[in-house]
């Protein structure tokens, strides 16, 4: 009796303990860097992106998301801002597209001062899709070859008659010219939608709406990830780091740390029938 009773005893404290372990909660920095996303929807952000309600550790330097006023996910890169319409965690990419396409064509895709060059920081992200589409402002003494490429919901309220507004897809034979003939030309990005590098572009808006894929360079989240933890950066150190429900590791959960909660109604009746059938011996 005194064996069975020691044994119970020592049953007791361990499920005691278990419980201990899921009633403190987890790890402060695990919680905070849940995947959230804008209000508007969109994508789930996580590592190595974060947004402006979460701590930057969780997140890599460089890759601050902010939420548009209509509530998309919004990446500001160089010159320009990007709605980010999905994020493919499992290959490190992201498909954007211009935020300007959104707004009426006054004010967005025919205004030289929202849209700019489509540069990428050094080192963070590069192009996986897309082709360079050139705009061109301010062009005088247009040519008829030329006049075809004309922006047309762009120039029909102009004020000066003697200039037009183009666009066309680099590559296009008549890309040269119209370097050449316009005061000033900005270069964005977006697909190409078949055969049409050689055709007049009816709706800037609408080909920026395309958007294009880019790739990101930053720690390695794979490892964590799978292994059940949420990723982040200590940026005193530089050093990525795996944030697990029990504390921080350096690439990923050990097998084990991770306690599931649907768990813990099972131990709580665990422990209720065995202090019952304790209790009744």
């Amino acid at each position: 009796m005194k064996t069975h009773h020691t044994f119970s005893l020592f049953t007791l404290s361990l499920l005691i303990t278990i419980l201990s372990k899921i009633c403190r909660g987890a790890d402060f920095r695990y919680e905070a860097c849940a995947p959230q996303n804008c209000s508007g929807g969109g994508p789930n952000i996580s590592f190595p992106f974060f947004l402006p309600s979460q701590q930057s550790y969780c997140g890599y330097p460089g890759f601050a998301i902010d939420c548009s006023t209509n509530g998309f996910p919004l990446l500001r890169l160089s010159e320009n801002e990007y709605i980010i319409e999905d994020i493919f965690y499992e290959n490190r990419s992201l498909h954007v597209f211009n935020a300007a396409a959104l707004l009426p064509s006054s004010i967005g895709s025919c205004s030289r001062r929202l849209i700019g060059n489509a540069t990428l920081p050094d080192g963070r992200f590069d192009y996986s899709g897309g082709e360079d589409f050139g705009l061109f402002f301010g062009c005088k003494n247009v040519s008829e070859e030329l006049r075809r490429y004309g922006i047309v919901n762009c120039n029909v309220s102009r004020e000066r008659s003697d200039e037009i507004d183009l666009a066309m897809f680099a590559g296009n034979e008549d890309w040269g010219r119209a370097i050449g003939t316009c005061e000033e030309r900005v270069v964005a990005r977006a697909e190409l939608s078949g055969d049409e590098r050689e055709d007049e572009v009816v709706d800037v808006a609408a080909v920026l709406r395309r958007g294009f894929v880019m790739n990101w360079t930053a720690s390695d989240c794979s490892d964590c990830r799978e292994s059940g933890g949420r990723c982040g950066f200590n940026e005193s150190s530089f050093h990525f780091r795996c944030f697990c429900p029990d504390r921080p590791h350096s690439r990923s959960c050990k097998p084990g740390e991770i306690l599931s909660l649907d768990f813990f109604p099972f131990l709580v009746s665990s422990v209720y029938a065995f202090l019952v059938l304790e209790f009744f011996d």
